[in-house]
């Protein structure tokens, strides 16, 4: 009985903290639901610089293949819960991570559009479809998919096994990256550079864009290092002008590969066309450098050189995500995944901060929707604005009133034990 109470007490404790925590937090949503509420919708052609509030459509050329329908998507949102045994000897779902990986995207309404980076910003999208999963169970075929996306197969429970520990993995970098930036922020060292927010974006996310760019800032600065006339760069280029497996393709890869190895400085002779070839059978991996190096060589104004360049980028994706298919073991225990997509196409309704765009396409594409570092608030919703509003005050409201009503009830279950109430 003793330790029953024990934990009782320890229960009550956290109870009474979590409930101040959500409180508290509460009246930051509503400072949240306040802002929104006196941001005024305009039009993207006239927004200012600092925060705004836009509705438009969601377009881009790029996009991402959701975890579990495999639903072509600009984001997706995915809810990892694990079923597991409480104190009581009962079971509960456990959220374990909130996986989260998007592309960049335009917000197009009458006027213009907008890019949209959506790295950081609180999402509010329709809810999708809940798989359950359990390791060492039947190899069942998943549940079909309905509606329009009933052509597309859904993943496999050894994919989502699988995708299950990769999310853990970027869970456990993302507060890796935290943990570096607050550090960064707290020394004299200015944070924000280049070089460690890619480092930061590679722990969060080993195979998305921020870890490319950190390998590509990497590769640029070997190269300047090693071979400042560019040679290695125009000759991986040449690579992927050509269909691999053609005659073309393999010589331009000894050529390549020749240069490469005068650029690492080498005090051996240069290898002849049958070594580079043999080397290549055998380390195809080998492969990967040369995609790496063609896409580094940056933008091309030659229509055929930008397309070998894009060429190079796809393959070298591939061969990423090949690689983290083949070395990801699959997680153990009973899962439940919950799907949030952001659809091409989709209505939505988006307040952040207006910056310039680093990498504008031309004279009407200069600016850019992010998260703010003055004033935080970022919001991509799916809701209209009137909708957007009822959310943010709902939010408010559940977590003044139970985060209140939870520490009451917490304290006063304290104070009867200790027999003060």
């Amino acid at each position: 009985m003793a330790n029953d109470d024990g934990r009782l007490l320890l229960a009550c404790i956290l109870g009474f903290g979590g409930g101040i925590y959500t409180f508290l937090k509460g009246f930051r949503e509503y400072r949240k639901y306040r802002l929104v509420a006196d941001t005024p919708a305009i039009h993207i052609r006239s927004i200012p610089m600092g925060l705004v509030q836009v509705r438009g459509e969601a377009r881009a050329e790029e996009t991402l293949l959701s975890p579990i329908t495999h639903t072509p998507c600009y984001l997706f949102k995915v809810v990892v819960e694990e079923w597991r045994s409480d104190s009581d000897g009962g079971h509960e779902w456990k959220q374990v991570a909130a996986d989260v990986k998007g592309v960049k995207f335009y917000l197009q309404d009458v006027s213009g559009n907008v890019l949209i980076d959506p790295a950081n910003a609180e999402l509010d999208l329709p809810q999708g479809p809940t798989r359950k999963v359990r390791s060492g169970g039947s190899s069942a075929s998943p549940p079909p998919v309905q509606g329009a996306a009933a052509s597309r197969t859904p993943a496999t429970d050894l994919e989502l096994l699988q995708y299950i520990e990769q999310a853990r993995l970027r869970h456990v970098g993302q507060m890796v990256g935290k943990g570096i930036g607050m550090l960064s922020h707290a020394s004299s060292k200015p944070a924000g550079q280049p070089l460690g927010q890619s480092l930061m974006s590679m722990l969060a996310d080993p195979t998305g864009p921020g870890a490319e760019d950190f390998r590509n800032q990497m590769m640029k600065a070997m190269l300047a290092r090693k071979d400042p006339s560019g040679e290695t760069s125009r000759l991986a280029l040449e690579v992927w002008k050509h269909p691999q497996g053609t005659p073309e393709f393999d010589a331009a890869l000894v050529r390549f590969g020749q240069a490469y190895f005068r650029a690492m400085g080498s005090t051996e002779p240069v290898p002849d066309a049958s070594v580079v070839q043999a080397y290549i059978r055998q380390h195809p991996e080998a492969l990967g450098i040369v995609a790496l190096t063609a896409g580094n060589a940056g933008p091309q104004t030659d229509p055929e050189a930008e397309k070998a360049r894009q060429a190079a980028l796809a393959f070298g994706h591939e061969k990423v995500a090949e690689f983290t298919r083949e070395h990801t073991p699959a997680a153990s225990g009973h899962y439940r995944l919950t799907e949030y997509c952001l659809l091409p196409g989709q209505a939505l309704d988006v307040t952040g901060t207006c910056a310039e765009n680093p990498q504008p396409r031309d004279e009407y594409d200069r600016n850019i929707l992010v998260k703010g570092t003055n004033e935080p608030t970022f919001l991509i919703s799916s809701r209209t604005g009137e909708g957007v509003q009822s959310y943010l005050l709902k939010q408010t409201l559940w977590m003044v009133l139970g985060g209140a009503a939870l520490a009451i009830l917490c304290l006063a279950i304290l104070l009867g034990k200790l027999g003060l109430l």
